[in-house]
């Protein structure tokens, strides 16, 4: 049970989880779709705004010359390619266009910042 209770208490856990769900809210605002919540695809992109929040998190509470933050932004990269590159050839209707990803990416940092501003 102590685990649960540091994620609870985990700024960088709780940035990603934020801005996953609510980067799934605004799917379902913008496709007036109940339906897209947690699906893959479209706008905007969920993985992207997760690892981008839990990046900038990491950076924000370790400093951006940590090897967690290096780390993280990795995990980043990987991800944001994978969602307009691999997957889309794999899959287009799976897969990111990039300004999906861009806007993804813009929703995990400003995320980030309000966690770690305001809960930090």
């Amino acid at each position: 049970m102590n685990w649960i209770m540091g994620l609870l208490h985990n700024l960088a856990f709780i940035s990603a989880f934020a801005s996953f769900l609510a980067a799934q809210i605004l799917k379902v605002i913008i496709y007036k779709d109940f339906r897209v919540f947690g699906r893959y695809g479209g706008m905007p992109s969920a993985h992207v705004a997760t690892t981008s929040a839990l990046a900038w998190s990491v950076g924000y509470i370790t400093g951006f010359d940590s090897p967690m933050t290096a780390m993280a932004a990795i995990f980043l990269a990987i991800t944001t390619s994978d969602a307009v590159g691999l997957r889309r050839s794999i899959d287009p209707n799976k897969g990111h266009t990039l300004m999906e990803v861009i806007y993804g990416f813009l929703l995990g940092w400003l995320v980030a910042f309000l966690v770690v501003r305001f809960a930090g």
